[in-house]
């Protein structure tokens, strides 16, 4: 379990702030919503020793920042956001390298990340020949070298295809039984069977942590959704569309209304992003 107390950190002199009075993370996948600039990023960096409160402080169970950074840091995996990994060294080299540097010499700790990130084939590439989405892989193996108690991932899906989004999620969600995975991320509905809570930011402060279930209940607005025909859809407010999309001489339409807009709609259960534009549109 992490416990952030009183945590209050300044970028560049009152440009953002971001204030946390208590959280506590606990075992699971805890997958952070927000919009750009609500404060995401700058949580992991202070999760992961990146950073460091200007007030405040972090415990990672018994540990705390002040006295057991080395075994806190020991204990940690990281993915940041356009993280830069070594362009000229192989891919073996690489994790090889890290591996060592978390303490983990030896081939068999890189053997097996490189096993589970499906990196066979790119072992003897250098990183600067290989594909984004490879590189990505890379990126995540790297973050679980020695199996850390705490992950930490800033949109991890990024550069990832469809198969290989759903293979790191089940990854996660099963690495995450007696550990603490925290995700940052805009795909919130890809999360949805796996996710344990939902933290949502906006501008530095969260408002909102707990369970999916409770994230999608007792919200102000009903979804609706329906095929309508170009006219009808027109017809419809912008401001209560959530999904619009083609399909043949219709319109496949999501929507919120406190009461049915028409025959060709019918009631929908909240997906997290519709509780996401919700309570958006409420605070």
């Amino acid at each position: 379990m992490i416990e952030l107390s009183g945590v209050r950190w300044e970028r560049r002199a009152g440009v953002f702030t971001l204030d946390v009075p208590r959280l506590l993370l606990r075992e699971g996948i805890t997958v952070m919503a927000g919009a750009n600039g609500s404060g995401k990023s700058s949580l992991l960096q202070l999760l992961a020793t990146a950073e460091f409160p200007d007030q405040g402080g972090i415990r990672y169970g018994t540990m705390s920042g002040d006295r057991d950074l080395a075994a806190i840091r020991a204990s940690i995996g990281y993915v940041p956001t356009g993280l830069e990994l070594y362009e000229d060294m192989k891919t073996e080299r690489l994790l090889r390298y890290l591996s060592e540097l978390k303490g983990e010499a030896g081939k068999t700790e890189t053997d097996r990340v490189i096993t589970l990130f499906q990196l066979e084939p790119y072992r003897r590439r250098a990183i600067k020949t290989l594909p984004q989405g490879v590189r990505q892989r890379i990126a995540l193996a790297q973050s679980v070298i020695g199996s850390p108690d705490y992950l930490f991932l800033d949109e991890p899906l990024n550069a990832l295809d469809s198969i290989e989004r759903l293979r790191l999620i089940r990854f996660l969600a099963s690495y995450a039984r007696g550990r603490s995975v925290v995700v940052s991320t805009h795909e919130l509905n890809e999360w949805e069977a796996w996710a344990t809570r939902i933290l949502w930011l906006d501008e530095g402060k969260p408002l909102f942590h707990g369970t999916p279930q409770y994230w999608t209940a007792g919200l102000p607005n009903t979804v609706w959704a329906g095929a309508v025909t170009h006219e009808r859809y027109l017809e419809l407010p912008p401001e209560t569309l959530l999904q619009v999309r083609p399909e043949q001489e219709l319109w496949s339409v999501r929507l919120l209304a406190e009461s049915s807009p028409g025959r060709e709609f019918s009631r929908q259960e909240a997906t997290l992003e519709d509780a996401y534009f919700i309570r958006s549109r409420a605070k």
